[in-house]
């Protein structure tokens, strides 16, 4: 995987900007609040048709405008491709080379990549929803039925949702037999990620960090206890059925994969509470190396990787364990404050000074 280039109109505070890349490091340097963070954003809007940042579509088109335009050339398979995509305040239309993509599902798995960013400490301080869209993320990029599944998932509990509040039982059965299917794919999928990025993670960490101190994932769902797809199935089903009369009181659904969780622990203590700054910062970076490996293993391609200046809330044995890291997963993007960062690194790379 390669991004050649990168075009962008209207977008946040960039009137028109086009930037030619380098194969390997890419080192985006400037001051604050002169759009580094920007340019990995529209890669990562260009990946997933979404910003990593909070906010709507209006907030990313420059003032003054009424729409923006990303365009991007990229190599994949050694094969030249056009991705473009503009949105105005309601509409928004994505071409990959020609053709006119239907939705956004079409849209994942094109460019594949990882972006990492200083609010992903959140991936341990935060909320369950931060975590599970780290595995749906990930998922996305290499697994179509995944999408698939997840969109019916949520799909029917929003029907579900609706006949629970209307008190409205008649078809409630169609709607849980199609949740209870998709459900039983998305949590096996999940769990097997879960176990992959624990193996991959735990060398990075260990280097990172030089402590014994190993990570450890638990996948925390109701059906814990389940093996098969075919228990996780019946496991919802059954409590659809024994949790309607509860649920048509909250107008809400309270079991599936909408409400798992991954339990983080460091050294066999959970890490919200027991790790310091600095190992849950680390741990954060090695689930992300983890994450590149495991895209790499799967989409048979060398993916992105995006840093947005995480390194500089590290000390500066592991930013530079880290830093030494960069040069070895292919094309990569760092933003930063600091001019001379980029004389750390000893291969090819390509600087941007901003403004631009």
């Amino acid at each position: 995987m390669y991004l050649q280039s990168l075009y962008l109109l209207q977008f946040r505070n960039y009137g028109e900007c086009t930037l030619e890349f380098n194969p390997s490091l890419n080192v985006i340097c400037g001051p604050n609040a002169q759009g580094k963070t920007t340019l990995l954003e529209a890669i990562h809007y260009l990946m997933f048709g979404r910003s990593f940042r909070p906010g709507l579509h209006p907030e990313m088109i420059k003032l003054g405008s009424h729409y923006f335009y990303i365009e991007s050339i990229f190599s994949k398979h050694q094969v030249d491709q056009k991705l473009r995509l503009t949105q105005e305040t309601k509409d928004r239309k994505i071409f990959h080379n020609s053709t006119l993509l239907p939705s956004i599902s079409h849209l994942l798995g094109l460019i594949q990549g990882i972006v990492m960013t200083p609010d992903d400490i959140n991936l341990i301080k935060g909320s369950p929803l931060m975590r599970r869209q780290f595995l749906d993320t990930q998922l996305a990029q290499i697994d179509p039925l995944y999408v698939h599944y997840l969109t019916r998932f949520v799909k029917g509990m929003r029907q579900r949702n609706q006949l629970l509040r209307e008190k409205q039982t008649d078809t409630l059965g169609c709607w849980e037999d199609e949740m209870a299917q998709a459900a039983s794919y998305i949590i096996k999928q999940r769990r097997t990620l879960v176990e992959k990025l624990q193996a991959n993670s735990q060398g990075f960490y260990h280097y990172l960090t030089g402590e014994k101190e190993s990570i450890q994932l638990n996948y925390m769902s109701s059906a814990s206890e389940c093996k098969t797809a075919d228990e996780i199935k019946i496991f919802h089903l059954n409590a659809y059925k024994k949790n309607r009369q509860r649920e048509m009181l909250i107008g809400h659904t309270l079991i599936g994969p909408h409400k798992d969780d991954i339990r983080i622990l460091i050294g066999g203590k959970d890490s919200r509470f027991y790790a310091s700054e600095g190992q849950q910062r680390s741990c954060v970076a090695a689930l992300h190396i983890g994450k590149w490996h495991h895209l790499k293993e799967n989409c048979n391609e060398t993916p992105l990787f995006m840093i947005d200046d995480v390194c500089m809330s590290l000390d500066n044995q592991r930013r530079s364990r880290l830093l030494e890291q960069l040069e070895s997963l292919g094309q990569v993007f760092l933003t930063t404050t600091e001019s001379d960062l980029a004389q750390s690194f000893s291969g090819a790379k390509k600087v941007f000074s901003l403004p631009i």
